[in-house]
């Protein structure tokens, strides 16, 4: 079964998103670890339902360039970025996507340590589309959404694509209950929070 996993809220600099999110929710977040190779770092908070919202920034203690922490870097401002979809099943996800002439790159294995010391291993698929929502197998890790600080829920995910026919056919596919419209493209996200509601813009 899938179902969104997370919500990947990009922003230049991992002290000043953390700061951010914690004024507009009145949760703070908490440190995740490093993504080596990748040249970034996160913060997490729950959302409840083993979903949870990552705010992402570049690592200062990586080589950033050709990494995506250079790319947020660049961009310089925050918002939602990207979705993950939670799946058991990468290579179904892959032939799904197929079947519907979306083409996916090759299922990759990723690793982080906890400021606790604890390991975490997990797979990722991404699709060529980088709209597209990626794909997470959190394997026999914990999932995020149990350890993080709680009080906000997700009260609706928004996508704006141009092409929302192959997008709705895929969330389709997928059985996951979300609508895409058409639109310039972007996704954005409204938060239940100790501070009311909460939207969160595109990146």
């Amino acid at each position: 079964m899938a179902q969104l996993d997370h919500i990947m809220y990009a922003c230049p600099d991992l002290q000043a998103g953390i700061d951010e999110i914690y004024a507009l929710t009145g949760v703070m977040p908490t440190m995740g670890g490093s993504h080596p190779g990748v040249g970034t770092r996160n913060a997490l908070l729950s959302l409840g339902s083993l979903q949870y919202l990552e705010i992402i920034a570049p690592d200062p203690a990586q080589d950033l360039p050709g990494t995506t922490g250079q790319l947020l870097l660049n961009h310089g401002g925050s918002g939602v970025r990207s979705w993950a979809v939670a799946s058991d099943n990468l290579s179904e996800v892959a032939s799904q996507a197929a079947a519907l002439g979306l083409e996916s790159r090759e299922i990759i294995d990723m690793s982080r340590t906890t400021p606790d010391g604890i390991e975490l291993a997990w797979r990722l698929l991404f699709l060529q589309d980088p709209q597209m929502p990626f794909f997470i197998d959190w394997l026999e890790s914990p999932h995020p959404a149990l350890s993080t600080p709680t009080g906000c829920t997700l009260e609706q995910f928004s996508i704006s694509t141009a092409k929302p026919d192959i997008y709705q056919g895929f969330l389709d596919s997928l059985g996951l209950p979300l609508e895409a419209t058409s639109g310039p493209e972007g996704f954005t996200a409204q938060l239940n929070t100790p501070k009311g509601a909460v939207t969160l813009g595109a990146w």
